[in-house]
């Protein structure tokens, strides 16, 4: 008897030590991603499984791809006959299509609704001298957010610089913040892909990068400018940029150059890559739902930062699950109406579905 009892305590301190064990590995695993708020459509529905196309799709203009969840959220501004925006809809007052077949609306942000706004800002070389400006216009960006959104400001040259994380305006101005640009180089894609990836991926709500830069990388070895496009794609971020014309000063850096065939040489790097910087910018802005503006003076970019707070300022963001499954590379129609015949909608025409590196068909 005693050592059939001793034979029963055995046991059950062994399932209570697996007990134990398991809850101590439930527990370090990292928490699921934060549901968002009521306003925003919880993303709890099962997502699509597709295979990885042999070779990607390619993309239109007006097509939007998304490829981290099966959510496909589109922006939209709504006018009245007269062109006067209207921004007290509500999420019944949208109906949204896709290949001509109603898709119920899972996801409704009004244009009241707060953004989280990463501001990205080149200080590299090609800005030495102009960085008084670039603080001006970061400044008249910052005055213009509303009280209730939040800002994370970027800087990047060589190195990336988080001067703050997200933090309302209130708590901004409590903070010194410097600008210096200090180190050689510029890490473009190394700061998109950061800010995309590790600082704007689990934050819920809208989302929006406004990045001012001439569009030049210069050593990043982290990610890449097809992997920016890609994760630009995954992320439900909006991206609007605003490249400023730096070739005004090459003739002085190049006049540092002594040997005239390496300065030659020099040069036309350097007007090549500023050519691949402007469709760099244009496919991240098209990509996203965003715009690109082209500021040949600095003087112009506080101008262009109050356009693109007033878009944000008026646009709705919807979304919804399709009803029915797509295939890779396959192109969707979107289109959005209101139930009143009187306004006008502007927003994405379509999307590409592709596949995520978890093999999760998604697209937004």
């Amino acid at each position: 008897m005693k050592s059939l009892f001793g034979f029963v305590v055995l046991v059950l301190i062994v399932c209570s030590a697996s007990l134990t064990t398991t809850a101590q590995t439930l527990a370090d695993m990292p928490p699921p991603p934060a549901p968002p708020m009521l306003r925003s459509a919880a993303k709890p529905v099962p997502q699509i499984v597709k295979a990885v196309p042999e070779s990607e799709p390619e993309f239109g203009e007006n097509d939007i791809v998304r490829v981290s969840t099966s959510l496909i959220t589109v922006p939209a501004e709504v006018l009245d006959r007269n062109g006067r925006y209207i921004g007290n809809l509500q999420k019944d007052d949208f109906r949204i299509y896709e290949n001509g077949v109603e898709q119920q609306l899972a996801y409704f942000a009004s244009v009241e609704q707060p953004f989280t706004v990463a501001l990205l800002l080149d200080v590299s070389g090609s800005t030495q001298s102009q960085l008084q400006a670039i603080r001006a216009a970061a400044n008249t960006f910052i005055k213009r957010l509303r009280p209730n959104d939040r800002l994370l400001l970027v800087s990047f040259d060589g190195k990336i610089n988080v001067l703050t994380e997200a933090v309302t305006l209130a708590e901004l101005r409590k903070q010194k913040l410097r600008l210096d640009a200090l180190h050689e180089g510029t890490l473009l894609y190394d700061t998109v892909g950061f800010v995309l990836n590790q600082r704007l991926e689990r934050v819920p709500g809208r989302k929006a990068i406004v990045m001012l830069t001439d569009g030049v990388d210069n050593g990043s070895r982290k990610t890449s400018l097809k992997q920016n496009l890609r994760d630009a794609e995954e992320a439900n971020a909006v991206i609007y940029t605003v490249q400023y014309n730096t070739l005004p000063q090459l003739p002085k850096r190049l006049s540092q150059i002594a040997d005239a065939k390496t300065r030659e040489q020099v040069r036309l790097k350097l007007t090549r890559n500023y050519g691949v910087g402007s469709d760099y910018l244009q496919l991240l802005s098209e990509k996203t739902g965003g715009r690109m503006y082209r500021a040949d003076d600095l003087a112009d970019v506080p101008r262009m930062f109050n356009a693109i707070t007033d878009e944000l300022g008026r646009q709705y963001s919807l979304g919804y699950y399709p009803k029915s499954e797509a295939q890779a590379g396959e192109k969707r129609d979107i289109k959005v109406k209101t139930r009143s015949p009187n306004l006008v909608v502007r927003a994405r025409e379509s999307y590409v579905v592709t596949a995520s590196k978890s093999n999760h068909a998604t697209q937004d």
